[in-house]
Order: C-alpha cells, then structure tokens, then sequence
C-alpha cells in the first residue's frame, strides 16, 4: 500500500479509563467489561466525524469500521453515536480490544503492540497494577493513535506511542510522529483524555529517491546532466511529486511507528524552474498509458503476464508505481483483463456487445489513482469501447445497485451521443459471474468525476 495523505488523527491518553478498555474482559469488576473507547460528545467533534465518515450527526446506528494495524492485522470495528452514555469506537466483544492496543510482555518494534504490561490477570488489583508499573518498565506514557486516510472511507489505521520512554524503547518514542500530532498528545491527560484534529493534506508524499533527486537538482547549474543520471523510477516519481507536490502529514500503513512522512516545501530555485523541469523529464522518461483501452493494446511480457495471474489467484492487487514500465502496464492490463472479461462472460455489462475487439477491462478506481487494487477484478467491469470511454470521463455513472446513470450536462448538445446512451440511463448493469463490483470502488469513481466546487 503507497504513503497516502493523512485526513484526520485522533489521540487517546492512556489513563485508567484507555487501559481498562483495552486491558480485556477477563477482569471481574470494576470498568473491566468495556468493548469501547468512550469519546466526545462535543458538538464540534460530532459534526467532524459525521461529515468524515459521510453520515448524519443524528445517527442512530452504530458506522462500520475496520481497525487496521501493522503489519497488516485487521478486526471490525464501529463508530457509535448514540448509547446510554457517550459515543464511542467500539470494537468485537468475542475478540476484545484490537491487539495493538493491548499490552504484551516483551513488545518491540516487531510486535504489533507497543505498551509493556501482562495481560493475563482475572483480579482487578492485579490489572491495575499493571497501569501503574508503566514508568518503572521505561514505557513513560503511552498514547493510543486512530489515524484516518484520506481515500479510505470507513477505516481506521491504529499505532501506540510513547512519551518520554527508556532508551530500551526508543522504537516508539512519540518523537517519531510530526510535531503537530505530538501536540495534540500534549493536549491531553488523565482528566481530559482525547484530542483531535484534521489535517488538509493532499499530493504526492515526498519518497527519500525523489528528495534526493531534489537535492542533487537544488545543488547543481546542470539540470538536465542531473535528470540524464537518474533512473527510470526515480525520474517518473518525481514527475509526479512536481506536478503534485505532497502538503501536510502522509502515513505509511507498511510500517510500525516509523510510518509517518511530512511535507516539506519546493526549495525556490526548483519552484521557479517547475515547468522546463518538467519538460526535460517528460523528454526523458515518457509517460506509462493510464487509460484501459490503451494499455490493452500495448506490448506484454508472456512471464510478467503470468506472474500477474498468480498475483490476482493469491489476491495480491497492487503494482507500484516504481515498478509499472511501459510493458508492465501492458502485461497487468492483460492478466487484469483475462479476469475481468471472464467475470462477465466476456460481454460488455452495458451494452450487450461481444465481439472482442470492442470490449475493454475498465478499472472502476483508475490506474493512476491507486496502485494497491490495480489487478482486483472487482475493481473492473467489461465494457464495450464507447460506454468505456464514457465511464471514464464521467458522463455514465454506476450507482452502488450497479444502476447505470447519464450525467446529462457532461454529455452536453451532442445529439448522437445522448441517443446513444439514452437506452442505458436507468437501466442495471448486468451482474458478473463471481466478483461483484465492490460499492467503496463505485463511491471513489463517482467523487473522482464530480464537478468541483
């Protein structure tokens, strides 16, 4: 999964309350029985939550979650509005507190979790003994993360920290997340325990290949002589950090706690030669086709073919962009294609059309928008050349019942075309044989084409 832009953090103090929340059920007494964190009933965080999780304020149902933790554990969770006391995550009763959440007796770097502790105790003295001997294991405090991704609409990415621990536990110190989320730690306490705060990031996050490359650039009066050095995927990373560059906090889902990487602004001099940069680089290292019907007509690879076949068997999507060639876009589209078209019965799902020169394996999510699902076959749907190439830009619309809308002003005055997808509007998509397309992948199509405000 790449570096993605960071939308939202919430920080948990871990005091009595966090740790008999998260300690385990086990424990007969006292708050031991909790599944949830308990939060705020503020106005202003109800108003936040609902508008980042797409709901009213005014919800009664619990909001499905998912819980996702290093490496790539994950548990179902749910955002509660309304209870008998105050909204709160909540997480399985069965499976107890998610697991980097908890404590371990010999944590590490290596370990999901992060704060030191037993957790097997059934006596309530005993787990609250376990809270107080935190400073004199070198835990310092610990502070639990719930970090939201801005592409990732019902899910939570969970890390532990700590404040000023023993050297012994460095790996964690809190000193490793961006200044302004440890200020937000600050702001908490036994007694006022949570904190939170958007953040407004976006573009591409800054890779240590594409920082170097600015360096080397920044440093020297021969900008093509350094671009003619670099390789190939650190020439197209940095076409795209140039033409995008990242602004804020981004977070890595592939790493522990060294996961977090900030922004840091173009240095004046590579500001100030934006464009000729970018023209020397396209020279250099020329674009992978995004588009389907494109990449279904470039050259493959037979052994790069197969290995993407195997990749979608074992359901492992994702083709990074440091790999994606000219003729690994050709030979993922092919093997993303075989599946596809086999899932509808190598038919268009619109159209009916089944000459196969016409029909094509449309991504859902673009290519270009997320490398981690790029092979899924449920982020595609056979379509023949034309509805392909108005699903693209955005003038047909799936809805999440796989209903087919037009978006007749995108369409415009152009008379044959609205004859043309006139018989479709309203009408259902025809079902796949096996892998339905998945309705997060519908939503993210539909934001990606809607007007701007």
């Amino acid at each position: 999964m790449a570096v993605q832009p960071v939308e939202w953090v919430l920080v948990v103090y871990y005091g009595p309350a966090a740790h008999q929340a998260t300690y385990g059920r086990q424990v007969r007494g006292g708050g031991y029985t909790k599944d949830f964190i308990q939060l705020s009933r503020k106005k202003e965080f109800l108003d936040e939550v609902a508008n980042l999780f797409s709901v009213s304020a005014s919800a009664t149902d619990p909001i499905p979650l998912t819980y996702q933790w290093w490496p790539a554990e994950t548990a179902s969770g749910a955002f509660v509005f309304k209870s008998a006391d105050r909204p709160h995550l909540k997480w399985d009763t069965s499976s107890g507190a998610p697991q980097v959440w908890k404590m371990t007796l010999a944590p590490s770097d290596a370990t999901p979790e992060t704060i030191p502790g037993d957790p097997s105790h059934l006596d309530v003295v005993d787990a609250e003994n376990e809270l107080g001997l935190l400073a004199s294991r070198g835990a310092g405090q610990p502070y639990l993360l719930a970090i939201k991704l801005r592409d990732e609409s019902r899910k939570l990415h969970l890390r532990a920290y700590l404040r000023n621990p023993s050297s012994g536990y460095a790996w964690a110190d809190l000193g490793l997340v961006p200044q302004e989320v440890q200020t937000l730690a600050a702001k908490t306490s036994r007694t006022s325990a949570l904190a939170w705060s958007l953040f407004q990031s976006g573009g591409t996050a800054l890779s240590p290949q594409v920082a170097n490359a600015l360096s080397q650039l920044d440093a020297s009066g021969d900008h093509p002589a350094v671009i003619e050095a670099l390789d190939m995927d650190t020439g197209r990373a940095l076409i795209a950090y140039l033409r995008h560059p990242g602004h804020g906090l981004f977070f890595d889902p592939t790493q522990n706690h060294a996961a977090w990487v900030q922004s840091a602004p173009l240095p004046p001099q590579i500001t100030a030669s934006v464009d000729a940069l970018l023209q020397i680089l396209e020279a250099r290292f020329p674009a992978v086709p995004q588009g389907d019907a494109a990449a279904e007509t470039l050259e493959a690879d037979p052994d790069e073919v197969e290995a993407f076949r195997e990749q979608i068997e074992e359901k492992s999507y994702e083709v990074p962009d440091s790999t994606a060639t000219i003729k690994t876009r050709g030979s993922a589209q092919k093997a993303f294609a075989g599946a596809v078209k086999a899932n509808y019965g190598h038919q268009c799902a619109i159209t009916g059309i089944v000459t196969k020169d016409f029909l094509v394996a449309s991504h859902i999510v673009p290519w270009s928008a997320d490398q981690s699902i790029r092979l899924d076959p449920s982020n595609g749907i056979c379509l023949s050349l034309l509805v392909d190439r108005a699903f693209e830009k955005g003038q047909l619309l799936i809805e999440d019942d796989l209903t087919i809308r037009i978006d007749w002003d995108k369409v415009g005055s152009d008379r044959a075309l609205r004859n043309q997808l006139e018989p479709y509007d309203g009408k259902k998509l025809k079902a796949p044989e096996k892998q339905d397309p998945q309705p997060q992948y519908l939503q993210r199509r539909r934001a990606l084409v809607a007007p701007a405000d």
